[in-house]
């Protein structure tokens, strides 16, 4: 039986990544077993772990809604169409599914060995400190930020740099534009440009 990523995350099938990344990290800092003392945690903690590395790699999640679909359709049509069926047929007819689908998790096979990666990549992560595992977590975010940041400073000195080029050109010719803006803009413009990129670069290292 296939487990309910979704249900796990606390999201809808039909969630943006960033609402998946979003319930992740909430609910991994929540049930980290060096933080959640419960008897469960350590297991609750590696399934959040497992279903987020499943369903935000785009192909996995993609493989995986295929099975999510017709074994989550399977269980409903049982549950809540059954009104022509004895009750012992239904209980018969739901555990030979539920055998056959028992010997292996997935029907594909590279979804298997995903799920595989992704189990043992949890269970790494469980064995973290707290403080190691929520700096993991965190630097994702401050990557973003960082990324974020450096290409709102690359797209302003671009644009500083091209209107400070229009107007020294057009100033000195006469036609629209101010020379004395230009000389303003120029260099401020170059000097936020060369500001990202040694930012890219030295972020690299």
């Amino acid at each position: 039986m296939i487990k309910n990523h979704y249900e796990t995350l606390g999201v809808s099938p039909n969630a943006e990544k960033q609402t998946i990344k979003k319930a992740y990290r909430k609910l991994a800092l929540e049930f980290h077993p060096d933080k959640n003392k419960s008897p469960d945690a350590h297991e609750k903690f590696i399934e959040i772990n497992e279903a987020y590395l499943m369903l935000y790699d785009d192909e996995a999640r993609l493989r995986y809604d295929i099975e999510h679909k017709f074994h989550f359709a399977q269980q409903t049509e049982w549950k809540y169409d059954n009104s022509e069926r004895t009750e012992k047929q239904q209980k018969s007819t739901s555990q030979e599914f539920t055998r056959e689908r028992s010997y292996q998790r997935f029907e594909d096979e590279d979804l298997n060995k995903w799920s595989k990666n992704a189990r043992e990549q949890a269970e790494s992560f469980a064995k973290m400190a707290f403080n190691e595992f929520s700096n993991l977590v965190l630097g994702v975010v401050k990557e973003t930020g960082f990324q974020l940041g450096n290409s709102l400073i690359m797209a302003l000195g671009a644009i500083l740099t091209m209107s400070g080029c229009g107007n020294l050109i057009f100033g000195f010719t006469g036609d629209i534009g101010n020379p004395v803006i230009g000389i303003i803009f120029l260099p401020i413009g170059l000097f936020l440009w060369n500001l990202a990129q040694k930012n890219w670069d030295n972020h690299k290292i």
